[in-house]
């Protein structure tokens, strides 16, 4: 099968590479290696210039918060005109996006077009006024067009219902993963000495962009009562973001650089190491984070570490402690510590918890496991199609 993957992803403050793509690369290089035809219409960052298993179109870009996206759009619409000429596409995927050309793109060559929504199309810490008000239209007048919207939780399920009318038998959930073959356990005496870190140390760690609603505030707060109550624990911080000079403000206001280590952003292939120099790893969402796919607990749970996480309904869905993830409540900085400080003075549990989640996530949310579940739904779509075509040929047949 022919599979085109349509994705834009940009974030301010890193225009090379962000990391939002990491999951579109992974999904098409596991749709080759399943024995499908994959091709990517990707924004031209850094990481769509390295050779892969599927095949790759850059599309570049103008500057402009406005004119960026648009630039995007069009030039991925001629782009894929040029490449459907040559080759039709069986099935068009794409994350949502405020564009509709890969629907476009779908109808001009009779592809199933199938649209990933992983976050509220509008999500409520985003654009109000006439901004808002389109993108919810455009998400209208796409979700309802599509194929098949995939969700990736059953809340999200819930909202497009919901709030786009998209009937209840085109939306099928089917939940993020992680490549098992990258995050692993691993000794973590070895992470902790091949990352530099202080050996005699215990650390609890986030992995992620650095945006408001990942609840780092609070984070640094619940970190502030660990290191009073145990003064060898030490917070890795991985990643960056917008928000990343506040919270170097706060952590300092707090005392609390001194025990901090951040790492920036790093490697992609470099961040299964730094989970497991973890012995907790932390996912403090707030409470208002909306519908999301929790992908950084994959992660964890695929590197066999114990997880505190905030119990927002996308979390709870999923995780529960059976499968390694303690849940607090979201924004309580003296929850978490609770949490987090428990796990420290049990290395029993915590053993047993991060065997738990690594089996949880191996056996049902590994990359090949996803793809089996995508191409089982592309392949049922393209059937529905074909029997719908035929039965419109057969009721002209019979009006004639």
């Amino acid at each position: 099968m022919n599979w085109w993957i349509c994705c834009y992803w940009h974030e301010p403050d890193a225009p090379d590479d962000p990391v939002g793509l990491v999951r579109i690369w992974a999904l098409a290089d596991a749709l080759v290696s399943a024995g499908d035809d994959a091709t990517v219409f990707a924004p031209r960052y850094r990481s769509a210039l390295v050779p892969r298993r599927s095949r790759v179109v850059p599309i570049p870009m103008l500057p402009g918060t406005i004119v960026r996206p648009i630039s995007y759009a069009v030039l991925a619409f001629f782009s894929g005109l040029w490449q459907g000429f040559r080759k039709r596409p069986r099935v068009v995927y794409y994350r949502w996006m405020e564009s509709l050309h890969p629907l476009l793109l779908a109808r001009l060559f009779g592809a199933i077009c199938i649209c990933e929504v992983n976050g509220e199309p509008v999500p409520p810490w985003g654009s109000g006024g006439w901004r808002g008000r389109l993108t919810h239209a455009l998400a209208a007048c796409a979700l309802r067009r599509c194929d098949r919207v995939v969700v990736l939780t059953e809340g999200l399920g819930r909202l497009v219902q919901a709030e786009y009318a998209v009937p209840a038998d085109r939306v099928i959930l089917l939940p993020s993963g992680t490549d098992t073959s990258l995050f692993r356990p691993m000794d973590k005496m070895r992470c902790v000495q091949e990352a530099g870190l202080e050996p005699a140390c215990e650390y609890i760690g986030f992995v992620g962009s650095f945006y408001r609603y990942q609840g780092l505030v609070t984070l640094l707060e619940a970190f502030e009562h660990l290191r009073a109550r145990r003064p060898s624990v030490r917070l890795l911080m991985v990643g960056d973001g917008e928000e990343a000079a506040v919270l170097h403000e706060q952590a300092a206001r707090r005392g609390l650089s001194a025990g901090i280590v951040w790492t920036g952003r790093v490697a992609y292939s470099r961040v299964p190491l730094l989970i497991g120099a973890m012995d907790v790893c932390v996912a403090p969402f707030c409470g208002d984070r909306g519908e999301t796919s929790p992908v950084k607990i994959f992660d964890y749970l695929a590197c066999g570490k114990p997880v505190v996480a905030s119990a927002i309904p996308s979390v709870t869905a999923l995780f529960s402690r059976s499968n390694g993830v303690v849940l607090v409540e979201p924004d309580r900085a003296e929850a978490l510590a609770d949490a987090v400080m428990a796990l420290l003075d049990s290395a029993e549990e915590s053993r047993r918890l991060g065997l738990a989640g690594h089996t949880f996530v191996e056996d049902r949310f590994g990359w090949d496991a996803i793809v089996r579940g995508l191409r089982n739904l592309a392949g049922q779509a393209v059937s529905c199609s074909a029997r719908q075509q035929r039965g419109l040929i057969n009721n002209a047949g019979e009006r004639a």
